[in-house]
């Protein structure tokens, strides 16, 4: 049994040897043996150079690790119209191939950075991989199996087959469309940058390696997506961010078995503890410096290319509630529009509904007798109960909320006022409604913008109803027992496994510096503890 040498030197079996004798004796200039027993594959280039114990020029892998078939990929790639295959020969006698995306190539970066390095090379130098990799462009990278190459060539690489080295060659020169930078139209800020994350994950982490100028910003890649080959992008810092939380959560982004992901809200509901709850467990920003704070804060910041959005995590229920606004003011200020928030988002949008039905049902007694007066008066010509006077003003304020988001901006607006004006003024005239539940139901429509985060507004405006329900049936009672659950609720839910509503419960007395009113910056030198970072101190 002979010996070889080479990459993988082994012995062979009985098959394999004779197969070797054969090439040697018919002096075959390139014969592959695929052996399973022996897992190897056997690259024979000129046999007359291998001599009788087949030392030298066999080069023998696991099988495993190689296999680039051109038959292979030209037969996954037929019925694409949109790819380019480029027949080239190697000293002239050596058939090769380029495979790209015409759209996606930059076809002047491709002649001169890859094909005219590539032609140029002989055989010699194109099966020695540290040449290779010498080749002046930067994004060279040799694959070994046929999957690989094809994945390279949907993913914006030009890919290079030659049957006569065990490898392929990549390289990335894709060219992206892209839009500007432009400040996201559901996230406005006042005294902060107006520049928000765009669809190509490169451009995203560009831009956070601007604002984060240091080597401590880390980003841990998976590919995501059985057909759509999405790249999925972890960002932290190291030495802030909790490295139990990072890798936690790399694992179940990476454990994620999808075809593919059309909005990063795939990632978030394949990864969340408590995917039944009405209340968003993590917080989905456009703005770059948003982004950037949460991770100074220890936070981790999910990005997937193909979206303009990325995740947060680990959050809690106030971070929902927070702008950067808040902190570019002097802290009176800034806690004042907190407090605006809070009380408008949660207390007006979420009860006032509920307590006027509760008021007019049951508890009419509660009410001062010149207002009850008034309410009754105008409640006179409204042949339908409470509920439903309530219940269809709310409805339609979604609808036209609805209809206003999905239709043109310069059309949307439009109809969202001229359809608020005339179906108040009608419904009033038409006695459906009264005019004090016009009131109630445009101040809490009004109330529900205040909260910055678009998940959770959805989350206060169903919440909203259930409240109502309750109330129509148990008054004061069922609102009592809606709040008493709801709270119940949202202290048992978590973020990464962290308390969801910190500080209060578990309770920090820390924690509340920054919650319900945000104090001096001075006050704030330690971080949130929901991040269980290692460097507590922000000075650190």
């Amino acid at each position: 049994m002979p010996n070889h040498t080479g990459s993988d030197s082994r012995a062979i079996c009985e098959q394999c040897y004779i197969l070797l004798s054969l090439t040697y004796y018919y002096r075959w200039k390139y014969k592959k043996i695929q052996c399973d027993p022996c897992f190897i594959y056997v690259n024979c280039i000129n046999a007359a150079e291998v001599g009788h114990n087949f030392s030298g020029v066999v080069i023998l892998r696991k099988k495993k690790e190689q296999g680039i078939d051109l038959r292979l990929i030209q037969e996954r790639l037929k019925d694409c119209t949109d790819l380019k295959r480029k027949n080239v020969f190697i000293e002239e006698k050596h058939e090769a191939w380029f495979f790209y995306i015409h759209e996606n190539i930059d076809n002047d970066l491709l002649q001169r950075d890859f094909i005219a390095p590539i032609i140029n090379m002989n055989y010699k130098q194109l099966s020695d991989e540290k040449v290779v990799k010498n080749i002046p462009n930067g994004s060279i990278k040799l694959v070994y199996t046929t999957d690989e190459a094809v994945k390279e060539i949907f993913s914006g690489s030009a890919v290079f087959v030659f049957e006569l080295i065990p490898y392929a060659i990549a390289c990335k020169i894709d060219k992206v469309e892209k839009r500007t930078l432009e400040e996201p139209s559901t996230e406005k800020n006042i005294r902060g940058p107006h520049e928000g994350f765009l669809e190509v994950l490169e451009a995203n982490i560009g831009i956070l390696r601007r604002k984060i100028r240091s080597d401590a910003l880390k980003f841990k890649t998976v590919t995501l997506g059985k057909i759509t080959n999405q790249t999925v992008a972890i960002a932290y810092i190291e030495g802030i961010a909790n490295k139990d939380l990072v890798e936690g959560l790399y694992k179940k982004i990476s454990s994620i078995e999808l075809d593919g992901m059309p909005a990063i809200g795939y990632i978030e509901q394949s990864i969340i503890t408590h995917p039944n709850s009405l209340f968003p467990q993590f917080l989905n920003t456009e703005r770059p410096d948003k982004a950037m704070a949460a991770l100074l804060e220890g936070r981790i910041v999910i990005l997937m290319d193909g979206t303009p959005v990325v995740l947060i995590a680990p959050v809690t229920f106030i971070s929902f509630f927070q702008t950067l606004d808040d902190y570019s003011n002097p802290w009176l200020l800034g806690s004042f529009l907190r407090v605006v928030r809070i009380l408008g988002g949660i207390f007006i949008a979420v009860f006032m509904p509920a307590l006027y039905i509760a008021i007019t049902s049951f508890h009419y007694y509660a009410v001062p007798l010149e207002l009850l007066l008034n309410l009754a008066k105008s409640r006179t010509v409204v042949p339908l109960p409470p509920i439903f006077e309530i219940l269809i003003l709310e409805i339609t304020v979604e609808l036209i909320r609805e209809a206003a988001i999905r239709l043109p901006t310069y059309i949307g607006t439009a109809v969202s006022v001229f359809a608020g004006l005339i179906i108040g003024q009608a419904a009033v005239e038409a006695g459906i409604v009264s005019n004090l539940v016009i009131v109630i139901v445009a101040a809490t429509a009004t109330a529900s913008y205040v909260v910055p985060s678009t998940d959770m507004a959805l989350s206060i405006r169903i919440v909203k109803f259930i409240f109502i329900l309750a109330a129509s049936i148990f008054g004061i009672i069922g609102i009592v027992a809606c709040t008493t659950f709801t709270v119940g609720h949202i202290i048992v839910l978590d973020s990464l496994g962290q308390p969801y509503f910190t500080p209060f419960s578990p309770f920090s007395l820390r924690g509340l510096k920054d919650s319900l009113v945000r104090l001096p910056l001075k006050k704030q030198m330690i971080r949130p503890e929901e991040t269980k970072t290692g460097k507590k101190v922000r000075s650190e």
